[in-house]
């Protein structure tokens, strides 16, 4: 006899279970500095992902120390206009030498922090500048963040370069910032810087109070547009940065 044949035992069959396809999403694509269902942010008419290179709070220390900045410049303004009055009134006898010492001495300690705080806050600036050239994608500046920071220390094109990396981070980042107001900020920190330093110069060579006298004036110009360019270095370091990096992100 032969063996038996065994049954044939039936397999269960699988099938793929069916999902439903793919429904379109109809809406507003997310706009700048708002994430998009991947979690990535928009910027400069491309995404970058998250993280973005932290600004904020860079960016907040940064504007800190420009407005100290800008008290201090005012508070050199009102120093250097009792300077004026006390070499006036030492011309006429009315104060004496007692009264210059001690506005030479409170003057070289305004100028002194005034100094401190102003070197902090450019290494704040510096840095805040990198790090938003770092956050936007490959191909939006013409330079890298390397080139962002050190522009600033390279003799003469420093007259310039740092302005066009600024307006290059305000139109990738599409910041709103405009070119009147960039221009604005870069001409009176230059012509303030220049200012500053004729002013030193006559300061240092005068031998008469009405040379004294005339250095302390160009000097007190000399605050009134660094606290003007203050002004625009704030708003151009509060909107590259909300742009970037906004509060809500």
């Amino acid at each position: 006899m032969s063996d038996p044949v065994p049954p044939v035992v039936p397999q269960p069959q699988y099938s793929a279970p069916a999902y439903p396809p793919p429904q379109p999403q109809f809406g507003p694509p997310p706009t700048h500095g708002q994430p998009n269902a991947q979690g990535m942010y928009l910027g400069a008419g491309s995404l970058w992902s998250s993280p973005v290179r932290p600004l904020r709070g860079i960016g907040g220390v940064t504007r800190w120390l420009i407005l100290g900045s800008a008290v201090l410049a005012l508070v050199s303004i009102i120093v250097e206009v009792w300077g004026i009055v006390t070499l006036d009134a030492y011309s006429l006898g009315s104060v004496g030498m007692g009264a210059l010492q001690a506005y030479d001495s409170l003057s070289g300690l305004i100028s002194l922090v005034s100094l401190i705080v102003l070197a902090a806050s450019g290494i704040c600036w510096v840095v805040w500048q990198y790090r938003a050239a770092a956050s936007l994608p490959a191909g939006v500046l013409r330079r890298s963040p390397a080139w962002h920071a050190g522009a600033w220390f390279i003799p003469v094109v420093s007259l310039w370069l740092p302005l066009q990396n600024i307006s290059d981070l305000a139109r990738g980042s599409r910041a709103a910032l405009g070119g009147g107001t960039r221009a604005a900020w870069w001409a009176l920190w230059i012509v303030s810087g220049l200012t500053g330093g004729i002013a030193s110069r006559l300061v240092v060579s005068a031998h008469t109070i009405p040379s004294l006298t005339g250095a302390l004036m160009i000097s007190i110009l000399s605050d009134v547009l660094s606290i003007a360019a203050a002004v625009f270095a704030w708003i151009v370091v509060a909107r590259i940065t909300d742009a970037i990096d906004p509060a809500y992100r």
